[in-house]
């Protein structure tokens, strides 16, 4: 069984435990909601470490002090970066989702920052790799060597991913699993599907926040190549703050009205309208199991082809579009021509920024033989294919 499947049953198992003593008060939820996320980190982390016992069984070399000294160095920087960079954002973005995570990280800064050389000389003996990024890094600020950009592009880079996303991942995902916590379940359709909605919610931060946190390659899971082009970087962070504001303010209808507004329970299309959208998210949240702790944005961490990857290369950015669409429906509500197409400009221009972020993606990737042997097999039988291959039989 996958690690995020373990992480799954863990939450699960977790909140049913919750569920049963009780929780409510905000102290409660404030500890159990951490408690739960270091359970399912740990369970993940360790069944990870567990399936690659052998590759790690034993010691292959004695790594050299001034190997240990420059990498310690290099990871050192990076972990203080990691603090500095989301209380700056703070301080120039007021609103700025990650007051949760400086807070907590900070506590937990000291004890890594005195466990990295240790971390270093233990990963060294099992999976060496003398003269990487981190080494040439370090050597570079003790002033052992010139400093060569190209040496250090591709560290920086992936450590710009990591600054970036993980502050964000973890603060949104304390906030949904304490909300989860504090739920307050009732067989009503409306409640049950805003329960699941958090629910599936939280698993998707859960994933995504151990996939940043834990990118190793002594858990086989390291950044092999970030994406470096502009327009990459650009059609990714727009959908997160601060740059989400204005896909929000793009995207904003000109009405209020949402699905459920204008159907009722008692109508069948309620249900099927009610299922649709069920799928769609579930489809999305699924697709983020499917990556587990390779999880990561503008990054290539290795080729992901089960769950829905086996049938199309972008389950996750459709299943997402086609819920906004469901979700707000453009078309009712309006008052005029005019007002139904801004409401469909605006989550159209949504659109578009996830197709450029799939377009950006697979051009990354395909420098990579496994990923463009996926592509071409996806195009000849992937799920797109197949229907488009029986549409033409009915035409014939």
């Amino acid at each position: 069984m996958p690690a995020a499947w373990r992480m799954l049953f863990t939450f699960v198992a977790g909140l049913s435990v919750f569920h049963i003593i009780g929780i409510d008060s905000p102290g409660a939820v404030f500890t159990g909601a951490r408690l739960l996320i270091l359970a399912c980190f740990l369970i993940g982390l360790g069944y990870t470490l567990h399936s690659r016992r052998y590759a790690l069984a034993c010691s292959h070399t004695c790594p050299e002090e001034d190997q240990i000294r420059a990498k310690s160095l290099a990871i050192r920087i990076g972990l203080l970066a990691l603090l500095l960079y989301p209380t700056l954002m703070a301080r120039l973005f007021p609103e700025w989702p990650t007051a949760v995570f400086n807070f907590e990280f900070l506590i937990a800064l000291p004890i890594l920052l005195l466990a990295t050389p240790y971390y270093v000389r233990w990963a060294e003996e099992r999976m060496p790799r003398a003269n990487d990024g981190y080494f040439y890094f370090g050597q570079a600020v003790l002033q052992q060597r010139p400093w060569r950009m190209r040496e250090h592009k591709a560290l920086l880079l992936a450590w710009a991913v990591k600054l970036f996303f993980i502050p964000l991942m973890y603060s949104w995902l304390v906030e949904a699993v304490e909300m989860l916590l504090a739920f307050d379940w009732r067989l009503h359709p409306g409640v049950l599907v805003s329960g699941l909605f958090v629910f599936g919610l939280c698993i998707d931060l859960l994933i995504a926040a151990g996939g940043y946190f834990f990118a190793s390659r002594l858990l086989g899971n390291d950044v092999l190549s970030t994406d470096a082009t502009l327009l990459g970087w650009l059609s990714c962070v727009i959908c997160y703050p601060p740059l989400l504001s204005i896909l929000h303010a793009v995207k904003q209808q000109t009405d209020d009205l949402i699905w459920s507004d204008w159907l009722h329970s008692h109508e069948p299309l309620y249900w099927l309208w009610a299922a649709l959208i069920t799928a769609s998210w579930l489809a999305y949240w699924l697709s983020t199991v499917s990556f587990g702790l390779r999880f990561s944005n503008l990054s290539w961490r290795g080729l992901v082809d089960t769950g829905l990857y086996r049938y199309t290369k972008h389950p996750a950015y459709l299943s997402k579009n086609i819920y906004w669409w469901l979700y707000t429906v453009p078309f009712v509500g309006v008052e005029n021509t005019e007002d139904m197409l801004r409401n469909v400009l605006g989550l159209s221009f949504v659109s578009l920024v996830y197709y450029m972020r799939a377009r950006t993606e697979e051009r990354h990737l395909l420098a990579f033989e496994e990923y463009a042997a996926y592509a071409a097999r996806i195009e000849r039988e992937g799920l797109f294919a197949r229907l488009n291959h029986r549409l033409r039989r009915i035409m014939a």
